[in-house]
């Protein structure tokens, strides 16, 4: 039986927006993260990274230490993040991660991704994030949508998600509030 998924952006939403962590050292968990996200394994949704990470295309960081950086999100949230899938690519750059691609949000390949590697289910699930192509990405799907206010400037987010025609479900001040919110909404479903 497939469970549901709560899609959670990284920068911004789980650990502090900086230009790019290039290194593990330069990851800096949110107050409130970790145990936000051990509310939704508690609740048996399946917490799940979905993470644009063009640095790798720009020749800021490798793979490798993308994974590196990982493994230390996964030791300071307990293990309890299922998966962390990513993008690597960005349309403007050469090279091999310099593709147009679908995986890329706010394209919803990610998700989808998930869908095929994890047999989690999209109806019921959720998105949370701090940017516009976070919540674009589950834009035409059944998925209920978060926007934090601790990543990117929220305003601006807001402005482009209008500007689409698309506006999230609900905003949050961070992700803990935003689990409240997820799981009020899954308790309903």
């Amino acid at each position: 039986m497939s469970r549901r998924a709560v899609f959670l952006d990284r920068d911004g939403t789980i650990n502090r927006e900086l230009d790019f962590v290039t290194h593990r050292d330069h990851l800096d968990v949110l107050p409130g993260a970790r145990h936000a996200i051990a509310r939704l394994a508690a609740a048996e949704l399946v917490p799940i990274v979905v993470t644009n990470q063009s640095g790798i295309a720009r020749g800021l960081y490798t793979e490798r230490d993308l994974a590196r950086i990982h493994e230390r999100l996964h030791a300071e949230t307990d293990g309890l993040l299922r998966a962390y899938l990513h993008c690597p690519h960005h349309p403007e750059m050469t090279g091999p991660y310099g593709i147009a691609c679908a995986c890329r949000k706010p394209g919803a390949g990610l998700l989808h991704r998930a869908v095929d590697l994890l047999g989690v289910k999209l109806d019921g699930s959720f998105v949370v994030g701090d940017s516009a192509r976070d919540i674009l990405m589950a834009r035409d799907l059944p998925v209920q949508t978060v926007l934090v206010r601790c990543g990117k400037p929220w305003k601006e987010q807001i402005a482009r998600l209008r500007e689409a025609g698309c506006a999230p479900d609900h905003v949050a001040e961070d992700l803990a509030e935003a689990v409240t919110w997820v799981l009020a909404s899954s308790s309903r479903t």
